[in-house]
């Protein structure tokens, strides 16, 4: 018998956990200091974890991180939610997060939510690393 949320394929079958069709990506690479967070697929409470890894640290030697966003296809509140956690550990550790090349997709759901305002956004990667090297000579984040 399967336990509460995985899905079962039939008597004898077997379960597995439902996920959507989307496959996720998360690659991480680091740019002159900067941790650049590239992200693609689709996002929910199911799949969140991947994510979630890469973003509740700041790996020594990092100034910052830039998440890109443009390949994500689908978001919901539990990717809004790892995105304030995101925010607020960055914020708590000195280390500023910007999101870069946000989707329709995840563009929607800070403006429906009212949490735009609460992020630096960049219209592209190397805008947001530029804006994470202004603050650390004194000079102001891309909005």
């Amino acid at each position: 018998m399967c336990a509460p949320g995985p899905v079962c394929d039939g008597p004898g079958r077997g379960c597995h956990n439902a996920v959507m069709s989307e496959d996720q990506e998360v690659r991480t690479t680091l740019e002159g200091g900067i941790r650049v967070v590239s992200v693609s697929g689709e996002f929910d409470l199911d799949t969140i974890d991947v994510l979630a890894q890469a973003l509740t640290r700041v790996p020594e030697g990092s100034t910052g991180t830039v998440l890109d966003l443009a390949g994500v296809v689908f978001a919901d509140s539990a990717f809004l939610h790892l995105l304030l956690q995101a925010r607020r550990y960055h914020g708590t550790v000195g280390a500023p997060l910007v999101l870069a090349r946000p989707s329709a997709t995840v563009s929607r759901l800070l403006d429906v939510t009212g949490t735009a305002g609460a992020f630096t956004v960049a219209p592209s990667v190397p805008a947001a690393t530029a804006g994470i090297r202004a603050t650390e000579t004194g000079g102001n984040v891309i909005r």
